[in-house]
C-alpha cells in the first residue's frame, strides 16, 4: 500500500491581520494617556476612566468575534477532514490492532503459562519442607526472563531456609520460633515476635501473682481481725485469809477470771504469768 500523497492540503487559508499592529499601538496610545500607573483615582477622574474601560471593551469585544469566525472558517475543512479520517482509518487500524494484540497476547500468555508449570515443577524436585509453597518465593517470572536464572533463584531460597531452620534448632524456644517461621518465612521477624510474645506472657504471669499475693494478704488481715476471741468462763473464788498459806513478804490470793484476746495474746499472757512466777492450772 503507497500512503505516499494520499492526504493533500489543496490551498492554505491566507489570513490577513496587518492591522493588528495598527490596532495594538492605538490601545497602548490610550492607555498611556491615562497615566494610570500614577492616576489616582477621584469623583473628577471616575467618568473618564469609566468611557475609557467601556470603549476598549467594546472593541476587544467586535476583534474577538472576528479571531473566532476566522478560526471556524480555518477549522471547518479540517473538522470534517479529521471526522472522515477517524471513521475511515483511524477505528479501522484501531480495532484490527485490538484483535490481533488479543490473539498475541493469548499465544504468550499460553508460552508463559508453560514456562510457570515448568519453573513450579523444578521447585517441587527441589523442595523438601511441606509448609514452603512456590508462591512464597515471590519470583518475578517474565518471558524474556531465562529459565537458568530462575531455578537459580529458586535453589538460592531454599538454602536459605535450610540454613535458618540450622539455625532455629540451636534457639532457646526453638519450637515456638519454628511454628512462627512455617508462617512468616522470615528467622529475624519470627524470633523477634516470638520473644515480644514471651515478654507480653511474663507480664501478664507478673501480674497476675502480685494481684493473688495481695488478695492472699487482704484474706490473711480480715481472718485476723474477724477472728473471734476465746472465751474463758468467769468464777471469782474468795479464799480466807487463815486459808493461804503465806509468804514472809506477800500474801498470796487465788482467784478465777476470764481473757478475751487473741491467740497471739494469750500465748503472751501465758508467757508473763510464766516470766512473773505466778502459778496457774
Amino acid at each position: 500500500m503507497n500512503n505516499t500523497n494520499i492526504i493533500v492540503v489543496e490551498q492554505a487559508p491566507i489570513i490577513k491581520y496587518s492591522l493588528l499592529a495598527q490596532i495594538s499601538a492605538q490601545v497602548k496610545d490610550k492607555i498611556e494617556s491615562l497615566n494610570i500607573d500614577t492616576l489616582e483615582p477621584s469623583e473628577e477622574t471616575l467618568k473618564t476612566i469609566k468611557d475609557t474601560r467601556s470603549d476598549l471593551s467594546k472593541e476587544f469585544k467586535t476583534l474577538e468575534e472576528q479571531r473566532k469566525m476566522v478560526k471556524e472558517i480555518v477549522l471547518k475543512d479540517y473538522n470534517e477532514f479529521e471526522d472522515n479520517y477517524k471513521r475511515l482509518i483511524a477505528d479501522q487500524f484501531k480495532t484490527a490492532d485490538t484483535k490481533l494484540k488479543t490473539l498475541v497476547d493469548s499465544v504468550e500468555d499460553g508460552i508463559l503459562s508453560k514456562k510457570i508449570d515448568g519453573l513450579k515443577a523444578y521447585f517441587d524436585e527441589q523442595n523438601a519442607y511441606d509448609f514452603l509453597r512456590f508462591e512464597d518465593l515471590g519470583l518475578h517470572i517474565i518471558k524474556s526472563k531465562s529459565d537458568k536464572s530462575i531455578k537459580e533463584e529458586i535453589d538460592g531460597y531454599i538454602k536459605v531456609v535450610a540454613a535458618n531452620l540450622l539455625t532455629i534448632d540451636t534457639l532457646q524456644n526453638k519450637e515456638r520460633i519454628l511454628a512462627k517461621y512455617h508462617i512468616t518465612k522470615d528467622l529475624n521477624l519470627s524470633i523477634s515476635q516470638v520473644n515480644l510474645e514471651i515478654q507480653r506472657e511474663e507480664a501478664i504471669k507478673a501480674q497476675q501473682e502480685a494481684r493473688k499475693a495481695q488478695q492472699e494478704a487482704t484474706i490473711a488481715k480480715n481472718a485476723q481481725v474477724e477472728q473471734p476471741k476465746q472465751e474463758i468462763p468467769v468464777e471469782v473464788v474468795y479464799v480466807p485469809k487463815e486459808e493461804v498459806k503465806e509468804s514472809k513478804e506477800d500474801e498470796v490470793f487465788q482467784c478465777t477470771f476470764t481473757v478475751f484476746a487473741t491467740k497471739e495474746q494469750l500465748k503472751k499472757l501465758k508467757q508473763f504469768m510464766k516470766d512473773e512466777g505466778i502459778s496457774y492450772e
